[in-house]
């Protein structure tokens, strides 16, 4: 059902050519405007990938020809630009964007709001560096505490923004028209290939084929060509050798999607010494394979940018108001301390139950 599902939601197949794309783009933005009639019968390519830049010049001239007020036309293009990049990448974009609007608001809870999430993370043996934090308050912020505060809650959020895009990456991109995601695997041992339980264990996207002739395509997806170590690309290397074997003519793939060359690409030669056949991109060349789109980054850019704005809006997060809040924390514990506020990260950093800081008094708590 899933490979029916995005083979029929392919642009070509889903809008029969130019206008009816743009009218549905109005449509879906409640504008009641005439489609040109020079779109009729154009294939809905030459619209539906233009890059946002010129989409928006498009909507422009529309609008204007239309007479709608000249105040109104820039906000309302940029809203069709959007929009038209979401119906190009998604056959239901309300439904990805509130998926992952729900990802990012719940990500956001773990954002650091208190001064313990920025002196300890999840592992106890994870704390503040009081020297790293030294050299950011006087190399980066001229001396100033307050400023190194929020350095740091930055650094801190944006580690787990990082970990964030990479589940985001695979999800939305096997949203996307033309694709299916690989559910994960109901197996125990997910590496392990089972037609029933893991048939495509190691890909990510899967692209079944559209025509006679065409091959299933199946798809790894990384954030960016440094996320893997030699050992990791050739295991997931491997995988894929055994898919190959699995499902011979499928085409194997391995995407980096940010970045603009595969120099330093630091796992692709174990990866293709374990399974020649293998297809590394990265960037753009990935995203016209993903996507089937010449402008695929701008339409998960689009996607992100309307989740991120969604969320930002419901939760309110701000890195001002929580550097403010940890800054009065930091401030009052040196205080009772009688100590300088530097000394005080310093000791929350080093000093604990004399038993937990010596090998041989240390006893791990048991489950």
């Amino acid at each position: 059902m899933e490979m029916q599902r995005a083979q029929q939601s392919t642009i070509s197949r889903a809008f029969s050519d130019a206008a009816v794309f743009c009218a549905h783009v109005f449509s879906d933005l409640r504008m009641a405007i005439n489609v040109p009639a020079e779109l009729k019968e154009q294939p809905v390519e030459t619209v539906a990938n233009l890059p946002f830049a010129d989409l928006q010049e498009m909507f422009t001239d529309i609008l204007a020809a239309a007479g709608t007020p000249e105040s109104s036309i820039p906000l309302s293009a940029v809203n069709l630009a959007r929009r038209a990049q979401l119906l190009r990448a998604f056959d239901n974009p309300e439904t990805v964007l509130q998926w992952a609007t729900e990802k990012v608001i719940a990500i956001i809870a773990d954002l650091p709001r208190i001064a313990g999430d920025i002196e300890c993370g999840r592992n106890p043996g994870d704390v503040l560096d009081p020297y790293l934090f030294a050299a950011t308050q006087s190399l980066l912020c001229e001396g100033d505490f307050r400023s190194a505060i929020g350095a740091t809650v930055t650094h801190k959020s944006l580690m787990i923004l990082e970990t964030l895009m990479g589940h985001l990456h695979e999800e939305i991109i096997g949203r996307m028209r033309g694709n299916v995601k690989n559910p994960e695997p109901r197996a125990d041992n997910s590496e392990l290939l089972d037609f029933q339980l893991n048939p495509f264990p190691g890909a990510d996207v899967l692209q079944p084929p559209l025509a006679d002739g065409d091959s299933l395509r199946l798809h790894q997806i990384k954030s960016k060509t440094g996320t893997l170590n030699s050992s990791g690309g050739r295991r997931l290397a491997e995988q894929m050798r055994t898919l190959r074997m699995a499902y011979p003519g499928a085409e194997l793939y391995s995407h980096s999607l940010v970045g603009n060359t595969l120099r330093g690409h630091r796992s692709m030669g174990g990866m293709l010494r374990a399974e020649p056949a293998l297809i590394v991109m990265v960037g753009d060349s990935s995203f016209r394979v993903l996507t089937g789109s010449a402008n695929g980054a701008e339409l998960l850019l689009r996607l992100y940018q309307a989740a991120f704005e969604l969320a930002a809006s419901e939760t309110g997060y701000s890195v001002e108001t929580m550097t403010n809040a940890i800054f009065e924390t930091f401030k009052e514990r040196a205080a009772d301390a009688g100590e300088g506020w530097l000394e005080s990260v310093l000791h929350q950093s080093t000093r604990g139950e004399v038993n937990s800081l010596d090998s041989r008094t240390f006893q791990r708590r048991r489950r």
